[in-house]
């Protein structure tokens, strides 16, 4: 059975809703340099807020999809798609100035990064049991030994 792993519906909604007013923003900056304003260059100030909008957008479209054959990672610059075969280890670490766990999945040449932070603390323990139950045994490292230890105690 797959398991679809995404932001909650209200930070999902949060996001689109900001999304529109940096849009609206925006557009009201580049009205403000084209008729008003001329020559004080808060036109780049719009396309900040264009390019927020879409980062919002973008952002909420992140998916993860963990099924008992394959993974896949949607949504973002690099999607991910592979088999749990495929995989050659999974290691996991504190990083940040809260030290969040993320966990790393290595698998051909690539690496999918999952933080903590992302995807709150209980579907994250969720995602762990799941990437224990189907990845191949011998493909964990001590460092993810470790850091799960500590995160269920």
């Amino acid at each position: 059975m797959q398991e679809t792993f995404t932001l909650p519906r209200w930070f999902r909604t949060f996001c689109y809703v900001a999304a529109i007013l940096m849009i609206c923003m925006g557009a009201e900056m580049v009205y403000l340099e084209f008729t008003e304003i001329k020559g004080q260059n808060i036109i780049f100030m719009g396309f900040a807020f264009f390019f927020l909008a879409w980062s919002m957008y973008a952002y909420t479209r992140l998916k993860l999809v963990l099924g008992p054959n394959t993974v896949r990672f949607s949504g973002g610059w690099r999607p991910h798609h592979f088999s749990w075969t495929d995989v050659t280890s999974i290691d996991m670490a504190r990083v940040g100035r809260y030290r969040e766990a993320q966990l790393t999945i290595c698998y051909g040449d690539r690496k999918l990064r999952l933080d903590r932070s992302f995807f709150r603390k209980k579907p994250f323990a969720d995602i762990l049991d799941r990437v224990e139950r189907y990845a191949p045994a011998g493909v964990f490292t001590a460092g993810y030994r470790q850091i799960t230890a500590e995160l269920r105690a």
